[in-house]
C-alpha cells in the first residue's frame, strides 16, 4: 500500500468521479484507475462501484476510507519531518520552457516557492524544442512548459491551442485588417524562426506556406521570437510568431492568421512532490488569469 494509492482513493471518495479526482491530482485517468485497481487487489475488496453514469463508494469503501486519511496523514506527516530535518540538503527543482516569455509567468510563483519550501532550489532552462525534450526524456527536467508532442513520458495537460500571429509595423498596409491569410503575406519580406523553434506540424498550412515562400521570396530566419520581433520593429518584414511566443509591443500591430492550424500547448511532469504540484497549481491558475 503507497501513499499515491492511498491519495488516489481519498480523492475519488471525496468526489465520487475518476477525472476530476485526476485533474485535481495533477494525474491521468488510467494513472488514478491503475491505483485503485492495485489497492483493492492488496485489500481484497472493492472499494466502489462504478458504471458509465455513477461512482459511489461500497460499504467496505466506505469504512476505508476513515483508515485511509488516517494512514495517509501520518504517512505524510511522517515524510515531511525527514524531508525538513536539514534545510541544507536542498532540492533541485528544474522547469523548462521554449521562451523566456515565461518567466515573467514563474517569477511570482518562485517567491512563492522561495517562502513555503525554503529547501527547494529552483532552476530554468530556457531551450528550443528538440534541446527541451532531451532534456525531459533524460529526466533531467522535473517540468517542462512546451507545445504538444514533446514527449510521451510521464503526464501532459493541456492549457491551450494558440493561434499564429503576423506583427507588423503600423504603417504597414495589412495593419489595418482585423484577421490575415497566408495569400495576403505571399508577397511580403517575412521573419520566421527556424524547424527547432516551432516544430513542423502536419497539415498546419501556414508552415507549408513558409517552406515555399523562403524559395523566392525575402524571409529572414531569426534564432529567436526576441530577435523577430525586434527586426519587424525595425522594419525588415513581417514577424509569424505562434502566440505563445508573442509578447505584446506597443510599436507593434499583431494580427491573428486565419485558416492555420493552432498549436496546441501544455506542462509535461513526472511526479507531483509538493512543490512541483504547488508550482503547477499556480501556474495554471496564472495562465488561464491571463487568457481570460
Amino acid at each position: 500500500m503507497t501513499s499515491q494509492q492511498l491519495e488516489c482513493f481519498i480523492y475519488v471518495a471525496e468526489r465520487l468521479n475518476f477525472t476530476k479526482a485526476a485533474e485535481a491530482l495533477y494525474l491521468s485517468v488510467p494513472t488514478v484507475t491503475h491505483h485503485i485497481k492495485n489497492l483493492e487487489e492488496e485489500l481484497g475488496t472493492r472499494l466502489f462501484y462504478r458504471n458509465s453514469r455513477i461512482v459511489k463508494l461500497t460499504e467496505q469503501g466506505e469504512k476505508f476510507y476513515y483508515d485511509a486519511k488516517d494512514i495517509y496523514m501520518k504517512m505524510e506527516d511522517t515524510k515531511n519531518r525527514f524531508q525538513n530535518y536539514d534545510k541544507s540538503q536542498n532540492i533541485v527543482f528544474r522547469i523548462g520552457c521554449m521562451s523566456e516569455n515565461e518567466f515573467k509567468k514563474i517569477e511570482p510563483i518562485l517567491k512563492q516557492i522561495k517562502e513555503q519550501f525554503p529547501y527547494v532550489q529552483p532552476k530554468i532552462i530556457a531551450k528550443d524544442f528538440f534541446d527541451l525534450k532531451n532534456l525531459y526524456e533524460n529526466q533531467q527536467l522535473e517540468i517542462a512548459i512546451a507545445t504538444h508532442d514533446l514527449s510521451n513520458q510521464g503526464t501532459y495537460k493541456k492549457l491551450f491551442c494558440y493561434e499564429s500571429y503576423a506583427l507588423m509595423l503600423p504603417s504597414d498596409p495589412l495593419a489595418k485588417e482585423k484577421e490575415l491569410s497566408v495569400q495576403q503575406l505571399a508577397e511580403k519580406s517575412l521573419i520566421t524562426l527556424p524547424p527547432k523553434n516551432i516544430p513542423f506540424i502536419k497539415g498546419n498550412k501556414l508552415q507549408e506556406f513558409l517552406a515555399l515562400h523562403a524559395q523566392d521570396h525575402t524571409h529572414i530566419v531569426s534564432e529567436s521570437e526576441s530577435e523577430s520581433i525586434l527586426l519587424a520593429k525595425c522594419g525588415y518584414g513581417i514577424a509569424i510568431l505562434p502566440g505563445f511566443l508573442v509578447s505584446r509591443d506597443d510599436k507593434l500591430f499583431c494580427i491573428p492568421i486565419k485558416d492555420t492550424k493552432n498549436i496546441e500547448y501544455g506542462l509535461y511532469y513526472r511526479n507531483t512532490d509538493k512543490h512541483i504540484k504547488f508550482f503547477l497549481n499556480e501556474y495554471i491558475k496564472t495562465f488561464k488569469k491571463i487568457n481570460d
